[in-house]
């Protein structure tokens, strides 16, 4: 069973074979790039005689910022605050949040995993780093990649709920979006 509520690909010309391998390949992407569980419909249009690639698809609720306390335990210590990071992943934007609020010569990493502020505020809310434009760049990397080779010309809308890309190797006209635009909509009224 899928992670998404809804996975369809329509390949004209009743290409099963090919709709079955597109599937795996953006499966396989999306996991990789752990970025599954935040879709929850996703439709892929395939028309080889145009040639055009669309990927139509709707978010999951928006992804929180990540935060200090999300990175590590905060605990109150003499003279400041100690950070104990759980998450090296975001070590690097950790440190600049923090030089950037309290500055450089308040910050201290005595060890790989231990970062220790001077001052009386708590930096546990802090915001580390915006997740949802992570989110948002890796889903553009992920649908570049899914691509057939050759289709260079690509438009690419993305709002908080959807995005829509388009991807084609000659240019991409307001008459081939407005098809499939239509196309979609048969998919998710199918």
């Amino acid at each position: 069973m899928d992670p998404m509520e809804v996975f369809k690909i329509e390949v004209t010309g009743g290409e099963e074979y090919g709709a079955k391998k597109y599937r795996e390949i953006i499966m396989d992407i999306l996991q990789d790039l752990g970025l599954i569980r935040s879709i929850g419909r996703l439709y892929v249009y395939v028309d080889i005689s145009v040639p055009v690639f669309a990927v139509y698809g709707l978010l999951r609720s928006g992804i929180p910022p990540l935060t200090v306390k999300d990175v590590g335990d905060v605990m109150k210590v003499g003279g400041g605050h100690q950070i104990k990071i759980n998450d090296e992943e975001h070590m690097a934007d950790l440190l600049k949040a923090l030089w950037k609020r309290y500055g450089r010569e308040r910050v201290e990493q005595p060890a790989r995993d231990i970062v220790i502020i001077a001052s009386d505020s708590s930096p546990a809310d802090l915001m580390v780093t915006d997740m949802e434009a992570e989110f948002l760049q890796d889903l553009t990397d992920a649908l570049v990649r899914v691509v057939p080779e050759g289709f260079r010309n690509r438009r690419n809308i993305m709002t908080k709920d959807s995005f829509f890309f388009v991807a084609a190797e000659e240019s991409i006209k307001p008459e081939l979006i407005s098809e499939i635009e239509e196309k979609i909509r048969e998919m998710e009224n199918a």
